[in-house]
C-alpha cells in the first residue's frame, strides 16, 4: 500500500512540474525590402543595404524628389511578416510596441557634396521566451545610424563593418544615387 502511494504522489509531482513549452526558436520578420515615396524613372535615390553572416540582405530604398530632405517613416507598419506562426502569435504581434520609426536627412553641401544623417530601426523578428509562466515575444532590433556624414554624388560607403576571426560577419553598405 506504501508503494502505491508513494508511487501515485511521485506521479502527480511529476505530473505537475512537467510542462510542455513550445519552440522557442527565433521568429525573423520576412519583410526584407523596404521602398520609401515613389520609384521614379531620374534613379535619385539612397539604399541601404545591411546584410549578416547567413541571413538575407535587408535593403531600404528613399526615393528623393528634392533636396534638402527630411524624411519620418516607421519600417515596421504592421510589425512585420512572418512565415508559419501559431494564430497565437499572429494575434499577438500587431499589439506589440514597437520603436522602429527612422529619419534620413539630406542636405546639399556647396562642394557639390552632401551631408547625410540617418537612423533606421529595422525589426529583426521576435525571440520567444517565457517570463512567469507566461510566453512573451521580444522584439530583435537592429539600429543602423550614421550622423553628418559627407557624400558625393553617386558614391558608396560602408559605414558599418564587423569582423569575428578575420570574416566579415556584418556590414552596411550605403549606395548613394543623387
Amino acid at each position: 500500500m506504501k508503494v502505491l502511494a508513494l508511487s501515485l504522489s511521485l506521479l502527480l509531482l511529476s505530473g505537475c512540474s512537467t510542462t510542455i513549452k513550445e519552440d522557442l526558436s527565433f521568429i525573423e520578420n520576412v519583410e526584407y525590402e523596404h521602398v520609401i515615396g515613389v520609384p521614379r524613372t531620374n534613379k535619385k535615390n539612397v539604399m541601404f543595404t545591411y546584410s549578416r553572416e547567413g541571413k538575407k540582405d535587408r535593403t531600404v530604398v528613399l526615393t528623393i524628389d528634392f533636396e534638402p530632405v527630411v524624411m519620418r517613416f516607421k519600417l515596421c507598419e504592421n510589425n512585420g511578416q512572418y512565415d508559419g506562426l501559431s494564430d497565437a502569435d499572429i494575434s499577438v504581434i500587431p499589439k506589440l510596441t514597437i520603436n522602429c520609426y527612422s529619419w534620413v536627412a539630406i542636405h546639399p553641401l556647396e562642394n557639390d557634396k552632401y551631408l547625410l544623417s540617418y537612423e533606421l530601426n529595422l525589426l529583426l523578428g521576435f525571440q520567444p521566451k517565457y517570463i512567469d509562466g507566461k510566453k512573451v515575444l521580444e522584439p530583435i532590433m537592429k539600429k543602423l545610424a550614421q550622423y553628418k556624414a559627407v557624400y558625393r554624388p553617386d558614391s558608396v560607403a560602408y559605414p558599418l563593418k564587423r569582423y569575428s576571426n578575420d570574416k566579415l560577419v556584418e556590414s552596411t553598405f550605403v549606395d548613394f544615387n543623387l
